[in-house]
């Protein structure tokens, strides 16, 4: 049996993913340039078992299409349909099945035989046939009827009224609308309940763009779905790249689903989405309908066996008659995860183990399945690459005993994304990686607010270097000791020991063993003095290894990266750090933000000692990436410098 052992992430989703193009635009824009009978370049495109079928079909119709994977770029160089003889294969892509079905019935002495994988033989197709044959077209069954294999012979669409049955896949309804362009006079479309209506509507919405020379095609929303629940399972976060280009597909909103349950935040970043993990998760139960991005509901469904609470998903009946059947599988599966499965007609009810309702952080949750998860679990994927994909996703968790899930027939992923596996594993090793990162700034840049929810995220160190030279400027003025003496505080500093302890994932100085709290370090004694103090080169360079130690500390602790904020990491600490940033704002907007502190020193007076120190002045690090955070928010501010650190 060919099997593949998923790896879990042993630290935090520290990931960039390009999803692929989308199966469903792809398919859609092969058909609407057939139609058309229009030359047409597709960029973007997706290489698949799916886009490659489709575009078989039409070359056996007679088009002409030229394709290069690598460029992601699909030619339709001559779209006119000559053959009206052909065997036409269409695997079990739903999509090549109704819509060449369609295409093909536009034909006027057209004779075709269709023939399938076995799985198409029991996917719905008789709303298609009744509405063709209601057109013209005649059918003969080579075994089950209104189900592949068949012979059509076709006479072209008359035209006028037509109704259409697409309450078992909206993938009918859009056949019959595309291939209606060739109708011999106007189609007049009625429906009733249409499952999955968001695809109708993108079908209606291509239509309107075409034809045309050049077409753009989205990432994959569907595709995306498992990367946006990565960090779910793994903490972190994810960049899905290109996702705020999605304009077509319904399955866009999966993401909003996960983010009103609490299960991530997200952020865009330019033309990117940046999918957040949580520090905790509630109990409560959870019901939603996944009727309109219905392939989507089994990424959710994967997970739910991970999360503190009870799931029913339910509008998912008519994915009972998809590669598989959906939702029994899905059950079947999950029964080896969860602790409760109720299997209805139309939903799907899952309820983890006891033991995790009283879980609330990744680390308790991890800890909990390990306990109620007994030795490898093997899923079974039906040849259905959607589950393949998704229970894929739950395996990445770690539970402290390395692979513990492996998938069955992991090749299935080709129908829709054949290099999924190789991108999970590059977004392991990507996440595997050490980072240091040096945060810089002046005052009242945002420096301690990003560093300190970056680090949070991303389960690395922080390091707050301010705080070190607050402590020294405090132990200092104890012993009696001002700035304007360099030698006596040189002589002091020889007998000054320094260590460190840690406070969640905050890394804190320790002079001469004690602990000092803000109380101490941050009043206006310490203001006053802490950058007088920072000047003097004894003190800096007395600083320096112990602040370079801090790389070593965190790897010792296991830690994913250090993210050390200050004044001199980029350029003098650790001017090689993986990502270097340097905050800063206009004047105003950090005099307004340290009023608020509470402080009331100059900025202009503190930006001038902090430039003019002869030892490490305050400068932006040459090749650091700068940020200006004068109008941004500070949730803006975070999630670009997390995209920064992520890219490093």
């Amino acid at each position: 049996m060919n099997t593949l052992d998923i790896q879990p992430f042993s630290k935090y989703c520290a990931a960039e993913v390009l999803p692929v193009g989308s199966k469903s635009i792809t398919n859609r824009a092969l058909m609407l340039a057939a139609v058309h009978g229009k030359p047409c370049r597709l960029s973007g495109a997706l290489f698949s078992r799916d886009t490659e079928i489709m575009m078989d079909c039409l070359g056996k119709l007679g088009l002409k299409i030229s394709a290069n994977p690598a460029q992601r770029t699909i030619f339709v160089e001559d779209a006119a349909i000559k053959n009206k003889k052909a065997s036409l294969f269409v695997g079990n892509a739903g999509t090549a099945a109704r819509f060449i079905t369609a295409l093909a019935a536009a034909v006027d002495g057209g004779e075709y035989s269709f023939d399938s994988d076995a799985a198409m033989y029991e996917r719905p197709m008789e709303g298609l046939i009744k509405a063709l044959e209601e057109q013209g077209a005649q059918f003969y069954y080579k075994g089950k009827p209104y189900h592949f294999p068949f012979l059509m012979r076709t006479h072209g669409l008359k035209g006028g009224a037509v109704r259409v049955d697409a309450s078992s896949s909206s993938q009918i309804l859009s056949a019959v609308i595309m291939a209606g362009v060739l109708a011999k006079k106007p189609l007049e479309i009625t429906s009733g309940e249409t499952v999955s209506k968001p695809f109708v509507e993108m079908t209606r919405r291509m239509a309107s763009q075409f034809p045309c020379a050049e077409y753009d095609i989205e990432p994959d929303a569907t595709a995306a779905s498992y990367f946006a629940a990565l960090p779910i399972v793994t903490g972190g976060a994810c960049i899905i790249k290109n996702f705020a280009k999605v304009r077509l597909q319904g399955d866009a909103r999966f993401v909003s689903v996960i983010e009103e349950a609490g299960l991530v935040k997200t952020q865009i970043v330019g033309d990117d989405l940046l999918v957040m993990g949580v520090p905790e998760f509630d109990n409560s139960d959870m019901e939603v309908d996944f009727n309109d991005i219905s392939d989507t509901f089994l990424t959710l469904a994967s997970v739910a066996a991970y999360l503190p609470r009870r799931i029913k998903i339910k509008g998912i009946k008519h994915t009972r008659g998809q590669e598989t059947d959906r939702v029994s599988a899905m059950a079947k599966e999950l029964k080896k995860l969860a602790a409760g499965v109720i299997e209805e007609d139309d939903s799907l009810q899952i309820t983890s183990h006891p033991a995790l309702y009283k879980c609330k952080t990744r680390r308790q949750i991890l800890e909990a399945m390990a306990e109620n998860i007994g030795g490898r679990v093997l899923i079974s994927t039906y040849q259905d690459h959607r589950i393949a994909m998704s229970f894929s996703v739950l395996g990445c968790a770690d539970i402290g005993r390395g692979s513990w899930m492996e998938i069955e027939n992991p090749q299935c992923v080709a129908k829709t994304w054949r290099e999924f596996f190789t991108v999970l594993e590059a977004a392991r090793g990507n996440s595997q990686k050490f980072r240091v990162v040096a945060i810089d700034g002046g005052a009242a840049v945002g420096k301690s607010s990003v560093s300190k929810a970056a680090a949070a995220t991303l389960g690395y160190m922080h390091v707050d270097t301010g705080a070190h030279y607050r402590n020294i400027a405090y132990v200092l003025l104890e012993q009696g000791l001002r700035p304007d003496e360099p030698e006596s505080v040189a002589s002091a500093l020889k007998n000054m020991k320094l260590s460190t302890t840690l406070e969640g994932n905050s890394a804190k100085i320790l002079c001469q063993g004690r602990v000092l709290g803000d109380d101490d370090i941050r009043c206006e004694r310490i203001n006053a003095n802490v950058s007088l103090f920072a000047a003097i080169p004894a003190v800096r360079e007395f600083l320096k290894d112990y602040q370079r130690s801090m790389a070593d500390f965190a790897k010792s602790g296991g830690f994913g990266g250090v993210i050390m904020e200050g004044r001199d990491i980029g350029s003098v600490i650790f001017p090689d750090a993986c990502a270097r940033i340097f905050l800063d704002a206009d004047e105003q907007t950090r005099q307004a933000r340290r009023a608020k502190e509470g402080i009331t020193d100059s900025i202009k007076k503190r930006d001038a000692l902090d430039k003019a120190r002869k030892v490490a002045p305050l400068v932006c690090p040459e090749g650091a990436s700068l940020i200006d955070t004068s109008n941004m928010g500070k949730d803006e501010v975070i999630a670009k410098a997390i995209c920064i650190i992520v890219n490093s």
